[in-house]
């Protein structure tokens, strides 16, 4: 939410779908409580113009409203009509970003496959180490063509941060063949508890704070991200929704 934010302040134009099933929670963060979800244009009741949510802090924000077992529905019903509507949206729009839960799940593959780059975000505890080890195993699996870049969150001391570089680095080079070549970090702040019950993105709330700098660090960096033509991309947002046919 915080890049999103921060990419906005720099004046692009950003679409965020909030696409983790039973979750979704980013307008939350950022001071609105969702009206209206995705699913409720799936089944008919809005139009799909009620679904996209603006936000004082210039995101647009699609939050799907899907539990597990409406996702099969979603993706059997993403017909010629909701794809011309996501692309009339998105053609006002300079950078798209899904959010997804934590871990890998399968009905996820397609937009691992469809992404200009995936941020993999990871705490420096073992346990969410062994996460994104096994999450980078399941994108070589995919044979997975963006970028990967790491982001380390929470960090606290720097010595625990070369210990993750290391194992991930090892862990991409054996089984993706490929560097990771960005690693971003992102330094403990005691106030993202604040900024998540005050519903105000930490950037905002502290501009001038470590973590807000740690934040426009990579935003500087994925503005220079290339991004695919809009012909491509049409082709990879029917493929990331399961209409590759």
């Amino acid at each position: 939410m915080n890049i999103a934010a921060d990419l906005a302040a720099h004046g692009k134009r950003i679409l965020l779908f909030d696409s983790d099933a039973g979750f979704a929670n980013a307008s939350i963060l950022m001071g609105n409580t969702v009206k209206i979800a995705l699913s409720e244009y799936m089944r008919g009741n809005v139009t799909f113009n009620e679904c996209v949510q603006d936000t004082e802090y210039g995101v647009k924000i699609i939050s799907s409203g899907f539990d597990f077992t409406d996702w099969k529905i979603f993706q059997n019903n993403f017909n010629d009509s909701i794809m011309d509507e996501f692309l009339s949206l998105l053609k006002d729009i300079d950078f798209f970003i899904i959010d997804v839960g934590a871990g890998y799940s399968e009905k996820l593959n397609n937009f691992y496959l469809n992404s200009d780059t995936i941020f993999l975000i990871t705490l420096p505890e073992p346990t969410a180490v062994v996460n994104a080890y096994t999450l980078l195993k399941a994108l070589s699996v995919l044979n997975v063509n963006g970028e990967i870049e790491i982001i380390l969150n929470m960090i606290k001391n720097k010595n625990e941060v070369e210990m993750v570089k290391s194992v991930l680095s090892r862990t991409a080079k054996k089984f993706l063949n490929r560097e990771i070549n960005n690693f971003h970090e992102i330094s403990y702040d005691e106030n993202v508890h604040m900024s998540v019950k005050r519903q105000i993105p930490l950037i905002s709330l502290k501009e001038n704070s470590k973590f807000s700098k740690d934040i426009k660090k990579i935003t500087s960096k994925i503005l220079n991200i290339k991004t695919s033509s809009h012909l491509n991309f049409t082709q990879r947002l029917k493929e990331m929704f399961g209409k590759d046919h």
